[in-house]
């Protein structure tokens, strides 16, 4: 358990599934925190509550994540309201799957808008904060998939691989500030998002694992958590898979 007492978060597309999991997890370890969320305003509602019950507070905006200027006011918003801001996790992302030669324009400029211009989004809101307390946490959810090719989603697959040098960008320019940023990169893991995942995918997936089981978003939390506390102050433009060992 790390201690993220006295912390503010602020998390990107969290209503549901993994970005739940997220909010949960750092309220938890002692941090309130802020979130964004896309459509599903009773799912944040509930989450706000869960996040209230562990006796931190809570704020949820609904946002996509593609909107620079609104993130530049949600996070004012988030500094106004919780009077700081500490950890921010860019979970926001859309998955678009088709093959090359079927995929629209709209279908590769969401996700690249989504995923990837979103994560700018809201480093380039929070990283001045973070540069005058001269202290920060950036976590990035990334994917396995952005390190090697997968067929048919060729759209996901380069934002989460431009993930990697805008992390590594900014914990170069950033570290001066003390402000850490890290890259997760999970495998498949089971969300609202899977559900209709075919059987042969998932044993498929099971093939690729070294340890034969799929993944759940508490499996990925108490890592975002520990990148977002002190004990990981000498880690920065690391990427950390959490996949069962599917990339092997």
């Amino acid at each position: 358990m790390v201690d993220l007492r006295g912390r503010v978060a602020l998390v990107t597309g969290a209503a549901k599934g993994l970005g739940a999991a997220i909010v949960a997890q750092l309220a938890a370890q002692g941090a309130d925190v802020a979130f964004t969320y896309l459509t599903d305003a009773r799912a944040a509602k509930e989450l706000q509550k869960k996040v209230r019950g562990l006796g931190r507070r809570s704020a949820a905006w609904a946002a996509s994540a593609a909107d620079y200027k609104l993130a530049q006011k949600i996070v004012a918003d988030v500094h106004r309201k919780f009077g700081g801001l500490h950890i921010l996790v860019c979970n926001a992302g859309v998955a678009t799957s088709a093959p090359l030669v079927k995929m629209s324009e709209a279908e590769w400029d969401e996700a690249i808008e989504v995923s990837l211009k979103g994560s700018f989004n809201y480093i380039r809101a929070a990283a001045p904060g973070f540069v005058q307390q001269n202290c920060g946490k950036i976590v990035c959810i990334g994917s396995i998939n952005g390190l090697r090719g997968r067929v048919g989603s060729a759209s996901y697959n380069t934002a989460k691989a431009g993930l990697l040098g805008l992390v590594k960008t900014a914990a170069a320019e950033l570290g001066r500030h003390n402000v850490n940023v890290n890259l997760v990169a999970p495998g498949f893991i089971e969300t609202s998002t899977q559900v209709n995942t075919p059987e042969l995918v998932r044993d498929l997936v099971l093939k690729e694992c070294a340890i034969k089981r799929l993944g759940q978003p508490e499996d990925i939390s108490p890592c975002v958590a520990f990148l977002a506390s002190d004990d990981a102050r000498h880690i920065t433009g690391q990427i950390i898979k959490i996949d069962a060992g599917q990339y092997l």
